[in-house]
This record gives structure tokens, C-alpha cells and sequence, in this order.
């Protein structure tokens, strides 16, 4: 119980102007208490704090008329046939996990923004998120 209030505390320090827990900043938070982000995950959402701007631009990106968040990601004309391979050998079932979009995106040098849109191009599901958000 202690912990979880001190997570809280830590999260309320990094909330932005909408009162809402960005991606980056929940992982942020992660490392400096030593903890994994779906722990922080978990906290945000026993204290009703929304998470946004999805690293990989999956959601909570800026306001559009009637929400207050959306996807960032876009369908790209084309995708570069080793990283297409490379991740449908990694997702044969149509789904991926974002740790593992993210080591992709590591490794060959790319934002995670951008292996957020190949895998939006190539339609592989993004599951589990490393934050627990889906």
C-alpha cells in the first residue's frame, strides 16, 4: 500500500497540463523508482490517471473535435522488406507486443513512432502494451 502511494505521488509530479500520465514520463517514473511500467500501469489506473501519447503513436495525441485523443500512427506507401520479414516472423499470429516494437525500433535506429506506423502499415496488433493500457 505504501509503495502504490508513493508511486502515486511520483506520477502526480509528471502528469501534463490535461492532468494526464504521457507515455514517456510513466516510463521515466519506471526507472527512477526501479520498477516495471506495468506496475506503474497498474497505479495510474487504480488512481484514475488517463495515459497518453502512446510512444508508438497508438493514442492520447492532440485534441481532435469530439475527442480528446486519437492515433498519430499513419499507413506508410512502403515498408522496408527487412523489417516487414523481420517482424512477421516476430508476430506470426498478427500481434506484437510494444517491448518488443520497441527493441525493433532500437536496433535499427528508428524512432518508436515510426515502427509504430510499419506496424500500423503491415496491420499487426499492438498487445500487451508495456504499461497495460491494451
Amino acid at each position: 500500500m505504501k509503495q502504490r502511494e508513493s508511486i502515486a505521488h511520483h506520477l502526480n509530479t509528471v502528469l501534463d497540463e490535461n492532468g494526464q500520465l504521457p507515455c514517456e514520463a510513466a516510463h521515466s517514473v519506471a526507472r527512477q523508482l526501479d520498477i516495471s511500467p506495468g506496475i506503474v500501469g497498474e497505479v495510474a489506473d487504480v488512481t484514475e490517471v488517463r495515459i497518453s501519447r502512446c510512444q508508438l503513436g497508438l493514442f492520447g495525441h492532440a485534441p481532435k473535435k469530439g475527442m480528446d485523443g486519437f492515433k498519430t500512427v499513419i499507413k506508410l506507401a512502403n515498408v522496408p522488406a527487412d523489417i516487414a520479414d523481420e517482424l512477421s516472423r516476430a508476430a506470426p499470429s498478427g500481434e506484437i507486443s510494444c517491448a518488443k516494437l520497441w527493441r525493433m525500433a532500437r536496433e535499427k535506429a528508428l524512432d518508436r513512432s515510426e515502427m509504430g506506423n510499419i506496424a500500423e502499415t503491415l496491420g499487426l496488433r499492438v498487445r500487451p502494451c508495456q504499461l497495460g493500457c491494451f
